[in-house]
């Protein structure tokens, strides 16, 4: 084993593919992980072993079962920190993280970081999106996987994306088929507009075979499919949810449900991270979803691409066949989600006057709309406190920065956080600072 050391944040696909390829080119790894297991939210495994695994295609389930496989070989190669969060680095190169199980704040000065840390879920705000029963598709995603258990009384799905489909069926199979699910584009009319988008959304046999077993599950349940429908309200009343629904052409109606589970796409987890030319002495490079949303297999590529990228920084790979091979299947999996966002592309929401923008400090659009501001991103947090909350703008960047646009005032949604990352990025407790400990590694 030789003296070089790599960091790699996340054990999701990407991590354990990137943690797998350095211990096989003779690298040492710390692999951090903010949960007591490693296999990210696609891969993620039931709390107690006595929960049963919910439906996932078989390709999926064989690439996990090599990637587990992969981390048991690497033996000591690779080390394991469960519950141990990433919360900053400074500008010398001293990456913290929060190990909870130690119940102290380390600090490592690796030679390389692979930060892969994922995506975040993206809901557009809906009046009355923030009441009790009202979750996010991969929120409920992550309970059924983790207890096995669906949650109870009828389930409404709504949005826009592939998640909704692979959820439904997680549903069905788990015994609680959802009532509907709405899908805001129209996918259907636009293959017949597009066909070489269809070609390629179709052309990637993996995602297909995926399409084929979710559908088996819906059609055999009869889960209604709408496209071309949006959620427009949410109220509650002493029965549940009402949700009001609108199609493309006017059409109005309701579902009265216990839950409502909302999705509108993925976005790279980047808010916080090391970037990538900050660092004089140490490598950064982002690997999986939190570089380019791809999906599950083509994170696992892009791991093992990153783990090839610093190997070679660190001079311990040569070789560069895999690479073009690796290139050419994120390549694929590029073109394959561009056609897919074109046929799935949905019409925007426009929040209403009681429409929550944002959520953590309790600001509603008329909040916005009476804010007196001259322009910028960091006027609106210090004036308006948006963006000020928990979440640090996670979901309220994106709509906040599309009303700014509509009235003039022009700035990027990642403005909004600011341009320096303010850390600890997640709640640290005191005891976990006073007993810091600087780690050689």
């Amino acid at each position: 084993m030789t003296d070089e050391h790599v960091l790699v944040i996340g054990a999701g696909p990407a991590g354990l593919a990137a943690a797998n390829e350095l211990a096989r080119l003779g690298l040492s790894v710390r692999l951090v992980e903010q949960r007591d297991q490693v296999g990210g939210a696609i891969y993620r495994a039931p709390a107690d072993k006595g929960y049963r695994q919910v439906m996932l295609p078989r390709h999926h389930r064989l690439r996990r079962e090599g990637l587990l496989q992969g981390l048991s070989h690497a033996g000591s190669r690779i080390h394991s920190s469960m519950q141990s969060v990433f919360i900053g680095a400074d500008r010398d190169g001293r990456f913290l993280i929060d190990n909870r199980l130690a119940g102290r704040v380390e600090s490592i000065r690796p030679k390389a970081v692979i930060a892969a840390v994922g995506t975040v879920e993206s809901v557009l705000p809906r009046e009355g999106w923030e009441l009790p029963g009202v979750v996010t598709a991969g929120g409920m995603q992550v309970l059924l996987k983790e207890t096995g258990q669906p949650p109870g009384g009828p389930i409404l799905l709504a949005g826009n994306g592939p998640l909704l489909l692979a959820l439904a069926a997680q549903l069905t199979a788990a015994g609680n088929p959802p009532v509907a699910i709405l899908e805001r584009g129209r996918p259907l009319l636009k293959g017949l507009r597009q066909p070489f988008n269809v070609f390629d959304a179709t052309r990637h046999w993996p995602n297909v075979q995926d399409f084929m077993a979710y559908a088996r599950v819906l059609m055999r349940e009869r889960v209604p499919y709408r496209s071309g429908w949006g959620v427009v309200s949410i109220r509650r009343n002493s029965n549940g949810l009402l949700v009001g629904c609108q199609r493309h052409d006017g059409t109005y109606r309701e579902f009265l449900v216990q839950h409502l589970a909302l999705h509108d796409g993925l976005t790279p987890n980047t808010l916080g991270l090391p970037k990538t030319d900050h660092y004089p002495n140490t490598a950064v490079i982002h690997a999986g979803d939190c570089r380019e949303v791809l999906g599950a297999l083509a994170a696992v590529d892009d791991g093992q691409r990153a783990a090839r990228q610093i190997a070679r920084k660190l001079d311990q790979c040569q070789q560069e066949t895999i690479d073009r091979q690796l290139n050419m299947a994120i390549a694929r999996a590029q073109r394959t989600q561009r056609s897919l966002a074109s046929l799935l592309l949905a019409p925007p929401i426009e929040p209403t006057a009681d429409t929550m923008i944002c959520r953590c400090e309790g600001l509603r659009r008329a909040d916005f709309d009476r804010l007196q501001v001259a322009g910028s991103a960091r006027e609106l947090r210090l004036v308006g406190r948006f963006g000020m909350g928990n979440c640090q703008g996670r979901f309220c960047a994106g709509p906040i920065s599309q009303l700014a646009q509509a009235q003039g005032i022009n700035f990027d949604a990642t403005d909004l956080n600011g341009e320096v990352a303010r850390w600890p990025l997640r709640p640290v407790a005191l005891s976990a600072l006073a007993n810091y400990k600087e780690t050689v590694f």
